[in-house]
């Protein structure tokens, strides 16, 4: 049996008229049977959280998983009404209804499992499978939420559990582009791309998939395609687990993360193990932290500590750094929010110092002060001043060449 996977994200779903644009899409698909994941309608999973945060300074993770999750039941009832009213044979299910089961992680739940009988009954029983994204019902039966861009892993999820071999996802764009084209007018379309870069942008910010769902299309071998659902004839950029290739220059993409905060803390005794205690605290609230940096002042036997970490954890991350502050007798927590992530991705750029000295001195060249700086072996990341990250994309695009696309080819290896 033929099944298709296709994801609409929410800018797809904004509107009415849009949901009408993607049954028609679903519709000419061309398979026997189709399972659909849908986000939330446009914005509203954001103005939902806000309506949170005028009810609470840090919400409860439980109650704001129950409220988050209502977004993508409304995008699923309205696409299958308009399936049905174009006759297709449609049902709408939750992420609980469908046997999505997960951990018990509030806000940042793992799907554990996914009911095969159920999603072959409602399979054989429609041709249309419409699911909502995002969420799932954990281990204890409470309603939980996969986190920001959980839709793409419960697409390419649900494409595993029923065996498709592909995965559309579906966006505003014509696929993943060498950095944004809304803001760097010289960024090229990649027309293929392997899992592990992929991974890499997802992790630092770029608009592409859900991390999450990436590891899930390697560990399946599912070939995911990004596309465009007002340009559906094109064929955007494909994910695969294509190995066998040497790019001419190791570079593939530029990313920029706006959605990060500095935290400094000054004056810490030296004797206190301060980066072991902070990370295992934060940890425990699922606080991720992406780079740390430390200096010692031997001559005042004290250390500085800096943190990089998501915007949206800051709240939950303060509480927890205000009472490390006063159990180390820290002198002072500094917290800046204007700072922003510029990473370069590629392959092996972790055995390429020409790579971390380019980058270094064009930011250096342009007077832009590099707070934090990551080297991994796929990526390199540095912390700036947000009002200077465009900028530094825009040139290290020029600097690795990206605006070329004559370059981005693959030869194959001997």
């Amino acid at each position: 049996m033929s099944i298709s996977v296709l994801k609409f994200g929410g800018t797809s779903v904004k509107n009415i008229s849009r949901i009408h644009h993607v049954a028609d899409v679903v519709a000419k698909c061309g398979s026997a049977k189709s399972v659909v994941v849908v986000s939330a309608m446009g914005d509203t999973t954001d103005y939902l959280y806000s309506l949170a945060k005028q009810c609470a300074t840090v919400p409860n993770k439980r109650e704001l998983d129950l409220l988050l999750s209502t977004g993508e039941q409304v995008s699923i009832a309205l696409l299958a009404l308009t399936l049905q009213e174009k006759g297709i044979n449609a049902k709408s299910f939750t992420g609980s209804q469908i046997g999505i089961t997960t951990d018990n992680s509030h806000s940042t739940a793992r799907i554990l499992d996914i009911c095969r009988d159920t999603l072959k009954k409602a399979l054989e029983d429609h041709d249309v499978v419409v699911v909502a994204g995002f969420q799932g019902l954990s281990e204890s039966g409470e309603i939980t939420t996969l986190g920001r861009g959980g839709s793409d892993t419960t697409a390419v999820a649900l494409a595993a559990a029923c065996g498709a071999t592909t995965c559309d996802i579906y966006t505003d764009v014509d696929g993943i582009f060498t950095t944004d084209p809304n803001k760097i007018a010289e960024a090229q379309i990649i027309p293929t791309i392997c899992y592990d870069e992929v991974l890499e942008l997802a992790r630092v910010g770029a608009q592409v998939l859900h991390p999450r769902a990436v590891e899930l299309a390697k560990e399946y071998n599912i070939q995911v395609r990004v596309r465009n659902t007002f340009n559906p004839a094109h064929q955007g950029t494909i994910i695969n687990g294509e190995n066998k290739v040497e790019r001419i220059r190791k570079v593939s993409g530029i990313a920029v993360d706006g959605n990060q905060a500095h935290v400094t803390f000054a004056g810490v005794p030296v004797d206190f193990p301060f980066i072991g205690t902070t990370l295992d605290c934060l940890g425990k609230q699922n606080v991720s932290v992406d780079m740390v940096s430390q200096n010692i002042d031997f001559a005042n036997r004290t250390k500085c500590l800096s943190l990089a970490i998501k915007y949206e954890d800051l709240d939950s991350a303060i509480l927890i750094l205000q009472e490390l502050k006063q159990a180390c007798g820290a002198n002072d927590l500094i917290v800046d929010k204007e700072v922003a992530k510029v990473s370069i991705i590629g392959t092996g750029l972790g055995n390429s110092q020409e790579a971390s000295t380019k980058l270094l001195s064009v930011l250096e060249d342009h007077s832009i002060y590099v707070k934090l700086l990551y080297c991994g072996e796929s990526r390199i990341s540095c912390l700036i001043p947000t009002a200077a990250a465009n900028h530094a994309a825009a040139l290290l695009h020029r600097e690795f060449k990206l605006n070329e696309l004559s370059t981005n080819t693959l030869v194959r290896s001997a």
